[in-house]
């Protein structure tokens, strides 16, 4: 099963300069894991101690994973991940 996870240029960094990486997984919290082993401490990144998405937002196919059922979400082959930035300011 082949997912993507399509990164935005201000979270390059934390993919080593990718702009899409190639994962698979049953659920989006798999492909996160799945992520985590291409970029070592990136699920400490996205995901707090309590399991929750601390600095992003996630999407499946443009859907916000929050309004479907989260990380247990399921994925399909060929599905697409978002990951944003949540933005702050004032």
């Amino acid at each position: 099963m082949t997912i993507i996870a399509r990164i935005p240029g201000s979270l390059k960094e934390w993919f080593d300069g990718s702009e899409e990486a190639v994962i698979d997984g049953k659920t989006v919290g798999e492909c996160i894991d799945q992520l985590d082993n291409k970029f070592s401490g990136l699920s400490s990144r996205l995901i707090d101690k309590n399991g929750e998405m601390s600095a992003v937002l996630i999407f499946l196919n443009g859907e916000n994973i929050v309004n479907l059922n989260g990380l247990e979400t399921d994925v399909a082959d060929g599905d697409e991940l978002g990951i944003i930035p949540l933005a702050a300011g004032g």
